[in-house]
């Protein structure tokens, strides 16, 4: 089987332009001329001299068989495969002309299209007088007389159509800045954003520390056991504590009125003891006035006393003495009351400024 091999089709000549005029054989001649050659192979090799030794009649016969059938598809796998190729040669060469006529075709449009540039140059370029106003003419008239061969005549809609494009231009321009200042800010602010996660995140990780380090108590452990008998124990403390706290409102309400009572008694004994303090001022002024009137007699008359005037004014000055004492505890009793008096009232109604002793 290594030993077999296909005849090669008949060479077609010269690669260049072919002869129509050349005697060549037709393509399925020259297939029906190599599937003879190749059935003649096959059929020497499928003779029964060649048949190995050992080997069974009806073992052979199947090898033939496949033999055929493989020798067959070869042969018919090489015959497309030259087929084609010479498809793929023939599309090649139509493709090399076909780009070299668009190529002659783009040459001549564009040669037309310069003939008609060059015609319509020819019939429009004539020579007119313009007037113009002053400011739309934008040449150098440095000299007196102005050349104006290598001027262009330009409408005024494409100037302004020009203005407008270097105004819109240089809105985008403004807008590309503003575009970039604003994405500078937002890389500022993301860059703060992410100091501020960085610190959070250091936060987080110190709590954790925290957390990680705290004390397990048993309340702790009781609430992570059993939330819902930690809530429960802690709902009935609540109520307990706001049982308290009612009981105890009750009671401070019940001592405020009576403190309040109290601070009734203590206003109308002090506004008592004003009044006879007033009293005691009147008559120690009128005493006063007595003692000095008597001081001023005694010391006229001091010389012409006798020892019998000595004892009433002992007693006078025992009298005057004992008024004297009388008179300070009535002011330190008002002093002390005024200072009770201020504590409740400062018990009532507690301050915001804490009082500096």
């Amino acid at each position: 089987l290594k030993g077999f091999d296909t005849p090669a089709a008949p060479s077609t000549g010269d690669h260049g332009l072919p002869n129509p005029f050349a005697d060549r054989p037709s393509t399925a001649r020259q297939h029906a001329q190599a599937k003879n050659n190749v059935e003649s192979a096959i059929n020497d090799l499928d003779r029964d001299v060649n048949n190995p030794e050992g080997v069974e009649l009806s073992v052979w016969e199947r090898l033939c068989k496949f033999r055929r059938i493989k020798i067959e598809n070869e042969f018919l796998i090489k015959q497309k495969a030259l087929v084609f190729a010479e498809m793929e040669a023939f599309y090649r060469k139509r493709q090399d002309e076909d780009e070299i006529l668009k190529n002659e075709i783009e040459d001549l449009q564009m040669k037309i299209s310069k003939l008609k540039n060059d015609e319509a140059r020819v019939n429009l370029n004539l020579e007119v007088q313009l007037l113009l106003k002053q400011g739309q003419v934008e040449t150098d008239t440095s000299t007196f007389i102005a050349d104006y061969k290598n001027s262009a005549l330009i409408h005024r809609s494409v100037v302004e159509e020009l203005n407008t494009n270097i105004k819109k231009l240089g809105e985008d321009k403004i807008a590309s800045m503003v575009e970039s200042k604003d994405f500078r800010k937002g890389i500022i602010q993301l860059e703060w954003e992410h100091k501020k996660m960085l610190m959070e995140m250091e936060d987080f990780q110190n709590k954790m520390k925290d957390i990680q380090f705290m004390k397990v108590t048993r309340e702790i452990q009781l609430f992570l056991n059993n939330v819902a008998e930690y809530e429960a124990k802690k709902a009935d403390e609540i109520n307990k504590l706001e049982q308290t706290i009612m009981t105890q409102l009750k009671h401070h309400e019940k001592k405020l009125a009576h403190q309040k009572k109290i601070l009734r008694e203590h206003n109308r004994t002090i506004k008592a003891k004003d009044a006879d303090n007033t009293n005691i001022d009147s008559d120690l002024m009128e005493r006063n006035v007595t003692v000095n009137e008597r001081k001023l007699i005694d010391e006229v008359n001091a010389d012409r006393r006798s020892d019998a005037g000595k004892d009433k004014r002992y007693m006078e000055i025992v009298q005057r003495r004992k008024l004297v004492d009388l008179a300070k505890a009535q002011a330190q009793e008002v002093a002390v009351l005024r200072a009770e008096v201020e504590r409740l009232r400062m018990r009532t109604f507690p301050a915001l400024v804490q009082v500096e002793h």
